[in-house]
């Protein structure tokens, strides 16, 4: 019987996993101050409540599962129609797997966040599982690498690596995936597969320019916090 790709967001592994990505943000959340916020999701039926934050907003999408963004606004994800350096935290779950070119996407990532500003990354782990069991559930345009593939993509975007965690059981068919999502810490034999589980999480902070403006009182009014959207953008809107 062939698998209903549509319903593997709605109930069972995945999103129980992907639930545990957001949870698992608690901690890092709490010391991200900041005006505006933007997370990206793997696909529009995917869990969306992140956890509480210290942002005034965020702006939410998710992918349409051919390749646009919908949500909050609608456009593509190597070209987000919103201003230089907006966000303050960006939060981006499974988006660069989903892209042929994941370096264009990574790139506009780097622009649309601050200076300092911090970047959570989320992916697959090859290693686990999971990988089999996603293979047969999601498109084969999807690209499972290791962290370390994806450090590098960043890296040429401004964006530095400070930590790999990982998250989630090692197998899909782990039942208690759902009750570690409320477990305040693993079971000690979980402690060691940690290399094993389900995703891992890139925590990067975008670097500032080494460049010195001329006219800093002119280029300053620019680079405010604040998600307008470009010149041109608005007609992609949803």
């Amino acid at each position: 019987m062939p698998i209903d790709r549509s319903r593997i967001y709605e109930d069972g592994p995945l999103p129980a996993l992907l639930r545990h990505e957001q949870a698992m943000l608690s901690s890092i959340l709490d010391g991200v101050f900041g005006v505006w916020g933007l997370h990206l999701r793997p696909h529009r039926e995917a869990p969306s409540v992140l956890p509480a934050h210290l942002l005034s907003s965020v702006v939410n999408l998710a992918s349409n599962g051919g390749g646009s963004l919908e949500g909050d606004a609608r456009c593509q994800p190597q070209h987000l129609p919103f201003a230089s350096e907006s966000f303050k935290l960006v939060v981006a779950q499974h988006i660069l797997e989903q892209a042929p070119n994941p370096e264009e996407i990574a790139e506009e990532l780097g622009r649309v966040l601050a200076a300092e500003g911090i970047a959570l990354i989320f992916g697959f782990n090859p290693a686990s599982l999971w990988r089999p069991w996603l293979a047969g559930r999601l498109p084969e345009t999807w690209q499972f690498s290791a962290a370390s593939r994806w450090r590098d993509v960043l890296s040429r975007s401004r964006l530095d690596v400070l930590q790999v965690r990982y998250s989630g059981l090692w197998s899909p068919w782990a039942r208690a995936l759902e009750r570690e999502e409320a477990s305040p810490a693993p079971p000690t034999w979980q402690r060691p597969l940690g290399r094993f589980c389900g995703s891992w999480l890139l925590l990067a902070r975008k670097r500032r320019s080494a460049l010195t403006p001329l006219r800093l009182a002119a280029v300053r009014a620019d680079l405010k916090l604040n998600p307008n959207f470009v010149p041109g953008a608005h007609r992609e809107c949803a």
